[in-house]
């Protein structure tokens, strides 16, 4: 229901615009500051009365949704009169998926809202398909599920910032507070799309005679002191950098490694200043790791045999790298640099 409600609002707003625009564009040429053909006159008139009817619909429809229990009994007339019409609203969903005029997702879209509606509130085809392009349009269902998720983890993680003593030194800190239930929703949301990725992935593999499945067993589990050590030791760089890669090879679009990038860079500078902290941190750190392990399975490596292994390995590849060389793609003018520059250039001319 919270879907139609926000689509309705959507409508009603862009109809509202729609009026006074018109409205305002009628009053500057009757007033003589604009001056418009008949054609275009006649456009907006029609228009004006278009959105107006529109409105009118619109507004008695979503003053029929009920916003409290008080409201139910002004809705009694609303539901007699869906009585009435009940063998109609019955056959709505069959008339969707028979329509040949709408798009599949729309199609799928306004039959979801039709479970989504009480049997006191209707609409028409008309007005269900309009609302189902709104909701496509702005997303506003995957909006919703995300903002859900997010209430779910912020709530988590409240309850274990609450549970530390009082005298923690960073019992609380700042914009890290809201900033990290995003994160994890960001790292979980990106596990998912993996998946869901390789899902489909392995779906077109199985038709072809020799298929090459993909797996997911879940991420690499990093090392502390690569963070602990980020610009002092470049075999802590450079590991990091290859468990960086190592995820980014998961990705299967260029989509996920965009949003990779970005999710490492934030997940990096989070853990570079809760580390930078020490001990007064380790409390809250150790809530921020736990979150990402609950909700994206991320894990950090605890096993000193394995540590050393893996200290053993980096130092070896590293022997074998050639730092001199750079990454093909290396560009010595980032976009900031060249914007810096000119903006410095203009600044000097004025």
């Amino acid at each position: 229901m919270e879907i139609s409600i926000f689509a309705l609002e959507k409508l009603i707003l862009e109809n509202k615009e729609n009026i006074s625009n018109c409205k305002k564009q009628l009053a500057d040429l009757n007033s003589g500051k604009t001056v418009l053909s008949s054609l275009k006159q006649a456009s907006i008139e029609n228009t004006l009365e278009r959105s107006s009817i529109d409105l009118e619909n619109y507004l008695a429809i979503y003053e029929a949704i009920p916003a409290s229990e008080k409201e139910k009994f002004k809705e009694l007339q609303r539901v007699q009169e869906a009585l009435q019409k009940q063998s109609y609203y019955k056959l709505q969903k069959i008339r969707m998926k028979k329509s040949l005029n709408i798009t599949r997702n729309q199609r799928l879209e306004a039959m979801m809202i039709v479970d989504e509606l009480p049997e006191s509130v209707n609409f028409e085809d008309k007005q269900l398909i309009e609302i189902s392009e709104v909701v496509i349009k702005n997303n506003i269902r995957e909006a919703k599920e995300l903002e859900d998720e997010l209430v779910i983890i912020k709530k988590d993680f409240d309850n274990e910032i609450s549970a530390l003593q009082d005298n923690k030194d960073l019992k609380y800190f700042a914009f890290l507070d809201s900033y990290i239930p995003i994160i994890v929703l960001h790292f979980k949301t990106f596990i998912d799309d993996i998946i869901n990725e390789i899902e489909k992935y392995n779906e077109e593999e199985v038709k072809k005679e020799d298929p090459i499945l993909k797996t997911f067993s879940g991420l690499p589990k990093y090392e502390d002191w690569w963070i602990e050590e980020l610009f002092r030791n470049h075999q802590a760089y450079f590991a990091l950098y290859k468990w960086k890669d190592i995820i980014s090879g998961l990705c299967l679009t260029k989509h996920e490694k965009i949003i990779w990038e970005k999710l490492f860079n934030n997940w990096l500078m989070i853990k570079k200043i809760l580390n930078s902290k020490e001990e007064n941190a380790f409390d809250y750190n150790l809530i921020f790791d736990n979150m990402i392990f609950k909700y994206a399975k991320l894990d950090e490596e605890l096993d000193i045999n394995n540590l050393k292994s893996m200290e053993k390995i980096i130092y070896n590849i590293t022997k074998k790298e050639d730092f001199t060389k750079t990454r093909g793609e290396h560009e010595l003018l980032t976009t900031y640099l060249q914007w810096k520059t000119k903006k410095q250039l203009n600044n000097n001319h004025e």
